[in-house]
């Protein structure tokens, strides 16, 4: 008697723990799924998009130029008047 009460009482545990786990973890999704949340994600995402991108082209840039540099010292090519 006292195995059937003592299971049942594990059994009675694992379910109200799963149900609470479940509940968090659904009450979890709805939040990061409401507009409000995706709207900030997105934003937060198109930003750091931008700043990447920002980044490269800079990168790009300067990269460039060095080569540019390289090559007018290689073959003693001096830069137009105009270029600043």
């Amino acid at each position: 008697m006292f195995k059937r009460l003592f299971f049942a009482t594990v059994g009675l545990g694992a379910g109200v723990a799963l149900g609470v786990y479940a509940v968090r973890k659904v009450e979890a999704a709805q939040r990061r799924l409401r507009p409000e949340a995706l709207a900030n994600a997105a934003a937060v995402r198109a930003g750091s998009t931008r700043s990447r991108l920002s980044l490269a082209i800079d990168q790009g840039r300067a990269a460039a130029a060095a080569k540019e540099a390289e090559l007018r010292a290689v073959y003693r090519v001096h830069p137009p008047p105009d270029a600043g």
